[in-house]
């Protein structure tokens, strides 16, 4: 049975030392919080089992902490020139924003608000599966250059997650 190596995945394998590592932290922690997420909002278990909703949001949190501060020093590090880099820093700040606002609204006990901030950081989260999407489906389709769909992705990837929350929430009346 072969066993999962981070050279499988060409971004990192065409890289070393800290930067390396600093990628291999940033996915794990990423993908862990990406896993988390989804369970975070069915009410039936968050209601049936509060401690695990807990448990599972402070990893969740703590995943966003650390992917977040590595992202916020590999965005300089990403191909797609300044558009990329400030859409992926960007990104970074409104991740760890989000996750500590959510936090704040959990710890005074402002569960609707919390549950808001939750919805974002989920959103700016799922970014990494709808930044893979964009390149997947914009080069072929658009037939543009990889930099180029790249730099657009790294702002639409969680632009678009993030507005459609904000609709959601809005008709909700949250």
């Amino acid at each position: 049975m072969a066993a999962w190596s981070p050279d499988t995945i060409d971004f990192i394998a065409r890289r070393d030392g800290f930067l390396r590592q600093s990628l291999i932290v940033h996915a794990l922690a990423g993908t862990v919080a990406l896993a988390l997420g989804p369970f975070q909002f069915l009410s039936r278990l968050r209601n049936r089992y509060p401690r695990l909703h807990r448990i599972s949001g402070r990893v969740y949190l703590l995943c966003i902490l650390i992917s977040g501060l590595t992202g916020l020093w590999l965005a300089f590090f990403t191909p797609g020139g300044v558009a990329a880099t400030s859409g992926f820093f960007l990104l970074a700040v409104l991740w760890l924003l989000t996750g500590a606002l959510a936090l704040r609204a959990v710890l005074q006990g402002n569960y609707p608000v919390h549950q808001a901030w939750m919805m974002r950081s989920y959103a700016l989260t799922f970014g990494a599966v709808t930044l893979r999407i964009y390149l997947g489906l914009g080069v072929p389709l658009a037939g543009l250059p990889f930099d180029q769909v790249y730099a657009m992705a790294a702002w639409a990837s969680w632009v678009v997650n993030l507005l459609f929350v904000e609709w959601v929430l809005l008709r909700e009346g949250a």
